[in-house]
């Protein structure tokens, strides 16, 4: 339930723009568990890239 919840809510939170996963955490009250498993679903789809930092951001094609 709570991975269903993480799912619709992460990806709005993450733009071009990088921000912590930290503040994504913060920003949805879900266990870091539950957000890295959804970045690392978002990330091999190719939709996010992790960045230095513990930060991430939408991937942008140039």
């Amino acid at each position: 339930m709570e991975l269903a919840r993480a799912r619709r809510l992460i990806p709005d939170l993450i733009g071009a723009d990088p921000v912590a996963v930290d503040e994504i955490a913060r920003r949805c009250q879900l266990s870091l568990t539950a957000i890295t498993a959804v970045l690392l679903e978002l990330e091999l789809a190719g939709r996010v890239e992790t960045l230095a930092g513990n930060r991430v951001a939408r991937h942008v094609d140039p």
